[in-house]
């Protein structure tokens, strides 16, 4: 019968059915993100969808799976699943593997047996690819990390600063008196050993500063910030970095104002210090500089940082702000310290650039826009000399007994001075009567803080809180910096200098009196 039997026309029409469905199977399958394949008993691959990614060789058909990923880190527990396999049974483990596009790649492997006829003939596989996965969760725990160790280190900065404050003002105490002895052999050497130890002393000053400084991860709000004072303390937080492997050149002209954060603004500056300091091999410092120069060019304050290491290829230098972009070992950079960078000059309405040479270094340019704060010269920390216009009464409070102690014997000799370990004790002063012309209160004390005997005071005795100076080493809960923020009173932060304590006290007095 021409054209066949109904029955045929069927049957040929469900093949065709049947071969069309087979063919949209498969290509669903190929066309899937995962790569996923077959094998015989033996580990063999009978059927592949697709390589995975740094896929170790090819072609893979006929090879053992485990080739194609070429694992070096879990042989054993992926063993342990084709065994599994045989048995009937399914499993999934992430393993790292190493491959030819790529040194390293993490894939999810989910094995289970593959039957035919309700036989097992081998295994079917599916790996994803999740590096990228996998590298942002590294990322995610090492930001959790850092910011773990800012905590940690704003702590540690803060129990520094109050035997740090006594040791400073007991050692300026002790210049003071062995400068007021008659000069001999033995005082002179005396002075020079004491005047050491202040140096050193102001060293740690210094660092625990700049440690606060770069630990304040939870401070975003933003003001007029002086781009030499960070770059400085950058220098200090990366000098170790620095002196094995080039000279310091400085060439800062004087520029006005950003408005930025300090915390960020030095985690930018200090990223791009310690990359030029490591494109310098150790132990060439004097054949080799890290130039850091300031300039107010076309309305914008600039910063450079060049060095004069090993440069970066034009390829390098394109892709230098790229997240998770990297030249050095695996396990030795994020590559993500440029890009932060590039964000947070972003978010200050600036620009940062890059221009290398291979063998001829890299400059690294920052461009700010300026506050509308005007020009300034940077002045010394330290205040001048200020005699009191009176003598004043003054109450000490702080948990700290070697500190009250070193600042009752800065202030001694000008004023009377009340000191105070507990803040009850300070307040029952207060509402008995006692009135002082100054009142020098630490932030953290226990059970009753300063900024809770600030506000009972001023509940009960609202001008006496004009008084308080608050003093500070630094590490407090948002909460409270924000109260201080709110209030006009002064904040010193710990550790000071006597001259500067002095300064404060005659300041207060000559305010009172209206002079």
């Amino acid at each position: 019968m021409a054209g066949g039997s109904g029955y045929e026309r069927a049957n040929v029409k469900e093949a065709e059915a049947e071969g069309e469905g087979l063919q949209s199977e498969r290509a669903l399958l190929e066309q899937a993100p995962d790569s996923l394949f077959s094998t015989d008993a033996l580990g063999v691959i009978r059927y592949i969808t697709r390589a995975p990614p740094g896929a170790a060789v090819a072609p893979v058909v006929g090879r053992n799976w485990l080739e194609l990923v070429a694992t070096r880190y879990h042989p054993g527990a992926l063993a342990a699943q084709e065994s599994a396999v045989l048995r009937g049974e399914s499993s999934a483990i992430d393993v790292m593997a190493s491959g030819n596009a790529d040194p390293v790649r993490w894939y999810s492997c989910h094995v289970g047996p593959f039957r035919v006829g309700g036989r097992i003939e081998g295994a079917a596989v599916v790996l994803r690819d999740v590096t990228e996965k996998r590298q942002s969760e590294a990322q995610l725990v090492a930001t959790d990390r850092m910011a773990s160790i800012g905590t940690l280190a704003a702590g540690v900065a803060h129990e520094i600063n109050n035997p740090l404050a006594a040791v400073i003002a007991n050692l300026e105490l002790a210049i003071n008196d062995v400068e007021a002895l008659e000069l001999g052999k033995a005082t002179t050497e005396l002075l020079e050993e004491l005047r050491d130890a202040r140096e050193a002393a102001d060293r740690v000053r210094l660092i625990v500063r700049d440690l606060k400084l770069f630990s304040r991860s939870e401070e975003e709000r933003r003001g007029p910030v002086h781009v030499r004072d960070v770059i400085e303390s950058t220098l200090r937080m990366a000098w170790n970095e620095i002196r094995h492997r080039a000279r310091l050149v400085k060439a800062y002209d004087d520029v006005p104002m950003v408005v930025a954060n300090e915390a960020r603004l030095g985690q930018v500056f200090l990223n791009l210090v310690v990359h030029a300091a490591h494109s310098i091999p150790a132990g060439r410092a004097e054949n080799n500089e890290i130039r850091l120069s300031t300039r107010f060019e076309q309305d914008r304050v600039v910063i450079e940082i060049s060095d004069t290491g090993v440069g970066m290829s034009p390829e390098v230098t394109k892709h230098v702000f790229t997240p998770f972009f990297s030249t050095k070992m695996t396990g030795a950079g994020t590559g993500l310290g440029l890009p932060i960078c590039q964000r947070i000059v972003e978010d200050l309405g600036g620009e940062i650039r890059v221009v290398s040479r291979e063998g001829f270094g890299s400059t690294f340019t920052v461009l700010l826009p300026p506050s509308e704060a005007p020009f300034e010269t940077l002045k010394s920390e330290r205040p001048g000399p200020s005699r009191p216009p009176r003598r004043g009464r003054v109450l000490v409070l702080d948990d700290e007994p070697m500190v009250a102690m070193a600042v009752r014997r800065t202030l001694a000799n000008d004023h009377d001075v009340v000191t105070l370990n507990i803040t009850e004790e300070a307040l029952a002063l207060l509402q008995s009567g006692q009135r002082f012309d100054v009142i020098l209160c630490d932030v953290m004390m226990p059970n009753m803080t300063g900024v809770d005997f600030y506000r009972e005071l001023e509940r009960v005795s609202p001008e006496e809180v004009k008084k308080i100076v608050f003093l500070t080493g630094g590490a407090f809960a948002i909460q409270t910096r924000e109260f201080l923020d709110r209030i006009p009173n002064l904040r010193v932060e710990k550790p000071f200098t006597p001259e500067k304590l002095r300064a404060i006290v005659s300041d207060r007095l000559r305010e009172a009196s209206g002079a």
